[in-house]
């Protein structure tokens, strides 16, 4: 209905008091590890690990001669400092308009670093999937670096996986089988990554949406049923999963993502995972390392409070996220703001072995 001056004029519009952003969709990698940062300090974190055994276990009886040599069974990773960055601007006279209290529904300063942050972090997802060499060498290092054996990235966290095999991941191409995924496949996968003991059991499985539809379809039709009738499991940043009523529901931000399930380890859909692949992950050994710091006029970004309604709003977040903003500052010749955003960090691995992959999956 159209309503004339008689109405308008003696009636407000009401403005809902938090912005909804219709243009960021999954991004669970980035929610989980970011959300669950660890404090990175220095210029890189570095962790010793040991590659191989000494073998010099023996037997002895009697009164014989024992030896001895002294054997070189580690090497040290290294998790080296990235960023990335991107501006925020507002122009003086916005500021000015919505300063007062008594017309201003959403605060607008805080608004637009809000929506740089989600911006930043949605960005900081894309790098998750790739292998650190965007932009020059500059990007944080990704699960096609992590979950690799060597095809992708030769040098690993400083280290070369021609010489210390350890640090090969399990990649299996489906090729050769028409690109049919298959819960045998997906078994031999799960073995191959684990050794039996809590925690070397994967954690999370990770694919976009058509492998995620193409892994239900291989569960039987009374499991399907079972989905449909009592919903889907909801894995949260800080959960492995829990089944939840009303399966017609997808992302709902701060309630989790969706998920279905193989061995009890919750497989999520995130649009920003690698086309035909179907990672399986081990969380116990997958990081996202964040420093702080406040220098130069940047502070670490304080995810407590929030204005819009976004997918990363899970509270509390880690307080080793990596994300620092500066005040706003004088623009040259012009009458507005401007500030940065940034997050300083890098995505690791101390065992890149118990994480898997299947590539060219494309069927079942």
């Amino acid at each position: 209905m159209t309503f004339g001056e008689r109405v308008k004029a003696q009636t407000r519009q009401f403005l809902l008091p938090k912005v909804v952003y219709n243009v960021l969709g999954s991004n669970v990698l980035a929610a989980r590890l970011i959300g669950n940062g660890k404090r990175g300090k220095g210029y890189a974190i570095e962790k010793a690990i040991k590659y191989q055994n000494s073998n010099q276990a023996a037997a002895f009886s009697s009164l014989d001669t024992f030896q001895a040599q002294q054997l070189d069974t580690k090497i040290r990773l290294s998790v080296e400092m990235k960023a990335v960055r991107q501006p925020i601007g507002l122009s003086g006279l916005e500021m000015i308009a919505n300063q007062d209290s008594e017309v201003r529904v959403t605060d607008m300063v805080a608004e637009a670093l809000e929506e740089t942050q989600d911006e930043l972090f949605d960005k900081v997802g894309d790098y998750g999937y790739g292998d650190g060499t965007a932009e020059n060498n500059k990007a944080p290092m990704g699960l096609a670096g992590i979950v690799d054996d060597g095809t992708n990235v030769t040098t690993f966290e400083g280290q070369s996986r021609t010489t210390y095999g350890v640090l090969d991941a399990t990649v299996t191409s489906l090729t050769g089988v028409s690109g049919e995924l298959s819960l045998a496949r997906l078994a031999t996968l799960y073995t191959n990554v684990s050794s039996g003991t809590g925690m070397t059991t994967p954690t999370l499985i990770d694919s976009s949406e058509t492998e995620w539809d193409l892994y239900e379809q291989l569960l039987t039709p009374t499991v399907r049923e079972t989905y449909s009738s009592m919903g889907y499991y909801n894995v949260t940043r800080n959960s492995e999963g829990t089944v939840r009523q009303g399966s017609h529901q997808g992302l709902a931000g701060n309630h989790g993502f969706v998920a279905l399930s193989y061995k009890g380890i919750p497989w999520v859909r995130d649009e920003k995972s690698t086309a035909q692949t179907v990672f399986m992950l081990n969380e116990n050994y997958l990081d996202w390392w964040g420093w702080r710091g406040n220098v130069l006029g940047y502070e670490a970004v304080d995810f407590s409070h929030v204005q819009v309604e976004t997918t990363y709003g899970e509270a509390p977040m880690s307080n080793f996220t990596g994300f620092l903003w500066s005040s706003y500052k004088t623009a040259q010749n012009q009458f507005a703001g401007i500030a940065d955003v940034i997050i300083v960090g890098n995505y690791g691995s101390w065992q890149p072995r118990r994480h898997g992959k299947l590539t060219d999956v494309t069927s079942v």
